[in-house]
């Protein structure tokens, strides 16, 4: 049985949640074989399409010969960019140096940077040897920078003009330029190239020709100097709904920009970093490439919090062994209670954190936080104090029971939003990462609290 895969113009995915329904027939067509025919398809997809292609190998080495098939440089650098660190590593450490070179000349700087500072000395040094003087200056001028900055990002095709240019010769600098970043903003310097303002296409060409840049600019600029974390600056960049941010040294000369798509991986690790955090895991593992008993070596410790929450709620649970012998009905209406205030405690705590990483909250608006979420317990808590109330009314046919777990559940929501809202806020204020207090330290205490508060209510209410 024969197979043909063909595709005439440049395809990309129609879905992002589903592969593209050509990649098993061409990871078919590789594997028997097809490599001739399969050269002129894979030209044809875009970068990213290659790149999902080529992580879906079963190894390394299949994914080295699946990239060995593009031809052209520029689209081969491209899709090496959208890989996974580890194959990045291993093609750029297995191909030929010449094929190596030609996709590294051809990438923008930081890419370039970035990509050789993750090889081994022996193999960056060497490849820096064989790439043009040009190249080797941008990337030794970027790696001075310490990693994760600003710096160690940002890109060198920027369009600057003095402040002294008129509009009609901002407009002649614009036709001239062969390739630039982001040539929608353009940046204002004096003469020491020391940034002093921004503008764009749009209000040069609508100025008067002999205007010069200095009277129209805007002076209202966000900038991040060298030094400044990749996390700080893609937390200006969302926050300010930017294209691009222009880089300063100490002296306030510009050296360069980061744009938005250099910040997307950032953006997307800050994401997946919160969410391990606030699930108790290290986002430092990979589960696929760590062995098992490293993996979970890592959660133990994470674990112990919620282990020794539920020897002390088991502890509290025998001390009140009496109240619920007494009233077995209480036990019945346990794992809803506990389940609704753990339930509103992390959705407290998963906007508390995400707030504080925004920006839109302060550790200053503790109370202000703190009043709104009391007042958010009552409410959902009173709703479904009532609904509990009025089924254990209904179905026990006791006043008293029905009061119980009434004011229980009102009470635990309550103060579980309390608690959930408040050790964010503790841990960014002594310094640590609030997304930790997001996940187990949360729960137990909601539930070692809840224990407590639900059986000694009950045990005043009947008097026992």
């Amino acid at each position: 049985m024969s197979m043909a895969v063909a595709i005439d113009e440049t395809v990309s995915l129609e879905s992002p949640d589903e592969p593209p329904l050509y990649v098993e027939a061409i990871e078919r067509l590789f594997r028997k074989g097809g490599i001739a025919q399969l050269s002129p398809i894979i030209d044809k997809l875009l970068p990213a399409d290659i790149a999902y292609i080529i992580s879906s190998a079963r190894d390394n080495a299949e994914a080295r010969t699946i990239f060995e098939l593009i031809t052209s440089a520029k689209k081969a650098g491209l899709a090496l960019n959208e890989l996974e660190e580890e194959q990045q590593k291993y093609i750029l450490s297995s191909c030929s140096q010449e094929r190596v070179v030609a996709i590294l000349e051809d990438l923008p700087a930081d890419v370039r940077s970035r990509l050789i500072g993750r090889l081994s000395t022996k193999v960056g040094e060497r490849l820096m040897t064989a790439m043009g003087l040009e190249r080797q200056k941008e990337v030794n001028t970027l790696l001075q920078y310490l990693p994760n900055t600003a710096g160690s990002l940002m890109s060198f095709r920027f369009f600057a003009l003095p402040e002294t240019t008129s509009a009609a010769d901002a407009m002649r600098a614009v036709r001239t330029l062969s390739s630039r970043e982001m040539i929608c903003y353009v940046y204002v310097v004096d003469a020491q190239h020391r940034l002093t303002g921004v503008t764009s296409l749009r209000h040069i060409l609508l100025a008067q020709p002999e205007e010069t840049l200095q009277e129209f600019m805007n002076t209202r600029l966000f900038s991040v100097n060298t030094g400044t974390h990749q996390e700080k600056v893609a937390d200006v960049v969302t926050r300010h709904d930017l294209l691009a941010i222009p880089v300063l040294d100490d002296r306030g000369v510009l050296r360069g920009i980061v744009t938005v798509d250099d910040l997307l991986h950032v953006i997307q690790n800050i994401a997946t970093q919160a969410m391990l955090k606030k699930a108790g895991v290290d986002p430092r593992f990979d589960i696929m490439a760590t062995p098992f008993f490293a993996v979970a070596k890592s959660r133990i410790p994470w674990l112990f919090m919620p282990f020794l929450g539920g020897l002390i709620a088991a502890f509290m649970l025998r001390q009140f062994e009496h109240t619920l012998s007494a009233v077995i009905q209480l036990s019945f209406f346990m794992p809803m209670i506990f389940g609704m205030a753990g339930n509103v405690g992390s959705q407290a705590a998963t906007v508390a954190v995400r707030n504080l990483a925004t920006g839109n909250i302060k550790v200053s608006q503790y109370y202000k936080l703190l009043f709104k979420e009391i007042s958010v317990g009552l409410l959902i808590g009173g709703f479904y104090g009532l609904c509990l109330a009025m089924y254990a009314l209904f179905v026990f046919k006791s006043s008293t029971l029905a009061f119980t777990v009434g004011i229980s559940i009102l009470s635990n929501i309550t103060y579980a939003g309390i608690i959930a809202s408040s050790i964010p806020m503790l841990l960014q204020r002594m310094g640590a990462d609030p997304a930790i207090g997001g996940g187990p330290y949360v729960l137990t205490a909601i539930d070692v609290l809840g224990v407590i508060n639900y059986l000694l209510m009950a045990t005043l209410i009947y008097g026992l």
